[in-house]
């Protein structure tokens, strides 16, 4: 690993930050500024994504964690992944230049495979790998209304991969999108990007929305300096209609296509005779999905929803894929007298893919067919004139790779009063063994076997099983007034049967041409514990000046087979220690200034130093159709956050850049 340019870090630059710097509070949930609402209004925030209906936040047994669309704004963020930084809990880490390793409470990898990634309901981790492929996820994000954060286990709702955590974005319905936007983004590192939208009504009831975005980052650097060859161009387009056809009913249909490419300088084994690596390149990246939901209202106790999507992937490269999905979910949930909820559900997702066999990368079959077919039921119950609440529910799952499983939980939340709130909860989640684990071949790399030449190959195992997961969690909420808020939250995670790489034996292999492989399998070999604190904050200073802040602890105690180091490398590829600290400042003439400090601890699997990362940023609003603003990031300097593993890492670097947002 080369040596890492040294920038000033710390905690002490937060404390900086938290007291001259300025940017948006950390809980929020209308684009009004929650510093300025009651109490009341701010310990009744609707979220949805814990139970799959709407719920008080400071009722909710869980940790959770809210982005608004006013969020987005202020952040200066123009990439999905960079937006959940703020979150205590979640390590946010750019590998390169279109590449992230995003978790939560640990185990992050490129693909991490234990956070499910939805958007409007709809998965859009790749089910190959259960990983998340964040270059694709190029929202616009003036279209998002919010995204909810849990952060621990959301398996008995939503199902696999929902194992530490869930991340739900949410879409604004269309007849709130009216008029026409367009945003321009222009600075160091891009040569020119942005994003459109029109939307109108269609008479009383219903409404569209047209909208894309155009996303092009040029290369970064390596540490060393040398050009990092991780360009990155997306293009999407898409279109969404709402209609309200009557009292009862509503409809939503969306679809969308993206194309683009994005360069790696990953060593691709291309020839035996002779032995010959070549550097990837650029990799093409091509997809389409539609989107359909119904919602029906029997009456104010009771509701219907019902929704499919079509989802088609193909990726162009050394690792070739083309992947169709199809995934039908239904919910329905009703009262019970007075004081009790009951939710339940069933859903089915069908997926296809093909692996073209090349010399680098391979599956086998080569083509599969594989299905997952879930169900739940979820049983709430209101006690003590509402003051306690207790949930429990379990998730039901057989898929064709894994079999059956499942997902059980309970839930309490006691609420004494409108100014705090207690909850704890006690969860069983598992991450499925994937089709890369059951059958992928890679070449990885190559060692000198004297008159033979040597390849290093991973190998998927048919055997491979599900990781397992029983989650602990309790946390507390208090608001003393309207300038104050604060989240505490803890958990204790005790994981089986995890899945981590372990060599064999060299084989000797004759054909095509006689040579020696080091075989790296997957194994379920380790096991361990985590635990850790989660601390939020948000404080009015004044009636312009707004600051918040956040820290996470992570402990992990992982074991593998004797000999093996894989289960110690993976306890020190998350950060121990992050903290965060933010403000927003509120000029005359409709200025704002702001900023985030960021201290993530090291990496010492990779040899990554902890780093500080500042970012700051003024917007102008003094016109009503226009908004002006000028972006700093990582201003501090050049560093790594990730390591090699698999993608190259490249060093993210400082850059400056402009907006424009003009509506019409």
């Amino acid at each position: 690993m080369h040596h890492m340019i040294k920038t000033t870090t710390g905690l002490g630059l937060v404390v900086f930050a938290l007291t001259f710097a300025c940017t948006t509070p950390l809980f929020a949930q209308d684009e009004a500024d929650l510093s300025a609402i009651s109490l009341e209004s701010l310990m009744n925030v609707q979220v949805s994504s814990v139970s799959r209906h709407q719920e008080e936040l400071r009722s909710s047994a869980a940790a959770i964690y809210v982005i608004t669309q006013q969020d987005i704004r202020r952040s200066g963020m123009t990439d999905l992944a960079e937006l959940l930084r703020t979150v205590p809990g979640l390590n946010v880490a750019r590998i390169n230049g279109s590449t992230w390793a995003v978790s939560a409470r640990g185990f992050n990898a490129q693909y991490a495979t234990k956070l499910l990634v939805l958007v409007d309901g709809r998965t859009v981790y790749d089910p190959t790998f259960s990983g998340v492929l964040w270059h694709l996820e190029n929202i616009v994000l003036e279209d998002i209304e919010r995204i909810e954060v849990i952060r621990g286990p959301g398996a008995t709702m939503w199902g696999a991969n929902a194992v530490n955590g869930v991340i739900s974005i949410q879409t604004r319905n269309a007849a709130n999108t009216q008029g026409g936007l367009v945003v321009a983004d222009i600075g160091s590192g891009r040569p020119g990007e942005g994003s459109f939208r029109f939307g109108k009504a269609v008479g009383k009831n219903a409404s569209y929305r047209v909208y894309g975005r155009q996303t092009t980052r040029s290369s970064l650097e390596t540490i060393s300096g040398a050009d990092g060859q991780d360009s990155w161009n997306l293009t999407n387009m898409g279109f969404r209609f709402d209609w309200k056809a009557s009292k009862s009913d509503s409809l939503t249909f969306e679809s969308e296509a993206d194309r683009g490419v994005h360069g790696s300088r990953q060593d691709v084994l291309t020839s035996l005779t002779p032995l010959t690596f070549n550097t990837a390149g650029l990799i093409g990246d091509r997809g389409q999905y539609v989107r359909a939901q119904w919602n029906h209202t029997f009456n104010a106790n009771s509701g219907l929803t019902l929704k499919f999507y079509v989802n088609h992937l193909h990726s162009l490269g050394y690792g070739e894929k083309k992947i169709q999905s199809f995934d039908f979910d239904l919910q329905h949930n009703f009262r019970i007298g007075q004081s009790q909820n009951f939710t339940w559900g069933f859903g089915r997702r069908e997926t296809n893919d093909e692996f073209p066999e090349t010399l680098a990368f391979g599956a086998t079959p080569s083509i599969a067919d594989t299905d997952l077919t879930s169900g739940f039921v979820q049983d709430e119950f209101h006690l003590l004139q509402d003051r306690l609440r207790v949930i429990v529910g379990s998730k039901f799952e057989h898929s064709t790779l894994d079999g059956y499983n499942t997902q059980p939980s309970i839930r309490v939340a006691w609420i004494p009063g409108a100014r705090n709130s207690f909850w704890a909860s006690a969860a069983h989640a598992v991450h499925p063994a994937s089709r890369v684990e059951r059958g992928m071949h890679l070449n990885v790399g190559s060692f000198d076997a004297g008159a033979m030449f040597g390849l290093v190959e991973l190998f998927g195992q048919k055997n491979t099983r599900s990781e397992g997961l029983m989650a602990y969690e309790a946390g507390y909420r208090y608001q003393a007034n309207r300038r104050f808020w604060t989240d505490i939250s803890v958990f204790y995670n005790v994981y089986d049967h995890l899945s981590i790489v372990e060599p064999g034996n060299p084989i000797f292999t004759p054909a095509p041409v006689p040579h020696l492989v080091l075989p790296l399998y997957f194994q379920n070999a380790s096991r361990g514990k985590t635990y850790g604190l989660e601390v939020a904050a948000n404080y009015k200073v004044s009636d312009i000046w707004t600051v918040g802040g956040s820290y996470s602890l992570l402990r992990m105690n992982l074991q593998g087979p004797a000999g093996s180091t894989a289960a110690d490398d993976t306890e020190v590829q998350s950060p121990r220690h992050q903290a965060v600290a933010s403000s927003l400042l509120t000029l005359p003439k409709s200025f704002e200034l702001s900023a985030h400090a960021y201290f993530v601890g090291r990496l010492p699997s990779y040899d990554v130093p902890s780093y500080t990362r500042l970012d700051a940023g003024i917007t102008w609003q003094g016109l009503e159709h226009l908004e002006l603003g000028m972006t700093g990031q990582n201003l501090l300097g050049s560093h790594l956050e990730f390591g090699e593993n698999p993608s190259p890492a490249s060093a993210v670097q400082r850059s400056i850049f402009g907006r424009v947002a003009w509506r019409f």
